[in-house]
């Protein structure tokens, strides 16, 4: 048979057994049928390949690749980005869902027809673990308005982008250091943006859960971190840096605060809430 793969999906996980399900069912109801979802399994102690495994089943664009042991998102990421075939690469958490089942052609669609875009991604909505919608927003659309914002917030979620593989293989794909441990992304971002131009859809495609013990809920101090240490490495790339550092150090200071002042944290969770998403 000739592969007529265009698009590789990548979707990492551990001990993701009680959402996993919806997101690759979310991949399936997708109407572009020119994908392959390679689903990598960082050592996980629950369900999570058995589950896998059913729809490998009944779906041959399912692939399972299976860590010896725990590697990190970084790492397992990048496992699955070195076994795709497509020219476009696509993101997807294990706890996240695809909307809008026209996502993938859209994005698809927009990266043909612009050569020059490396990069496009969508909106989303963020629900918490009961399905209750929290809020909804768009990102910047604009090459232009994201480039004068990216140093100062990630203008992307990563479930809900596709970007080109020549592009981001150029960098060797996700950076493995400690440098970037939880903001992987926004780092990859930073790089590829060097040698293309972004996008957004207007469209609220991805729904997000906000889960009480998820990478990002522990880890806050740790990101604002090293989002501050990516915005000073890219300083000279990018415009507006001097605003991206105050409002980098802003949100480093304001985490801090939240994570080492426990008397505040019932005035201020509302707010991490608003801080972090925007």
């Amino acid at each position: 048979m000739i592969d007529t793969t265009i698009v590789s999906i990548i979707l990492p996980t551990y001990n993701g057994a009680q959402f996993i399900a919806g997101a690759i069912e979310s991949v399936l109801t997708q109407t572009y049928p020119l994908w392959e979802l390679i689903i990598v399994n960082d050592c996980s102690t629950d369900e999570t390949k058995v589950i896998v495994e059913k729809y490998m089943a009944v779906d041959k664009r399912i692939t399972l690749l299976e860590n010896e042991y725990n590697l990190g998102i970084q790492k397992t990421i990048n496992k699955g980005l070195q076994k795709t075939k497509g020219k476009y690469i696509a993101r997807i958490d294990d706890d996240d869902r695809w909307i809008d089942t026209e996502k993938l052609s859209k994005q698809i669609r927009f990266l043909e027809e612009n050569g020059e875009y490396v990069l496009i991604g969508t909106g989303g909505i963020i629900i918490d673990e009961s399905e209750k919608e929290l809020t909804r927003y768009l990102l910047p659309e604009k090459d232009s308005t994201i480039r004068n914002k990216i140093l100062s917030k990630n203008c992307f979620l990563h479930s809900s982008v596709v970007f080109k593989k020549e592009a981001v293989m150029k960098f060797n794909g996700y950076d493995e250091s400690e440098r970037t441990r939880h903001v992987e992304d926004y780092d990859l971002w930073l790089k590829i943006g060097t040698i293309g131009k972004f996008a957004n859809l207007p469209a609220y495609s991805v729904m997000l859960i906000d889960r009480e013990g998820s990478l990002t809920r522990r880890n806050s101090v740790l990101q604002a971190k090293h989002v501050l240490t990516d915005v000073v490495v890219f300083k000279k790339k990018y415009p507006r840096f001097l605003t991206g550092y105050f409002i980098s150090v802003s949100r480093l200071l304001f985490f801090y605060f939240y994570e080492y002042i426990p008397f505040k944290k019932e005035v201020i969770y509302p707010l991490k809430k608003v801080y972090k998403k925007y």
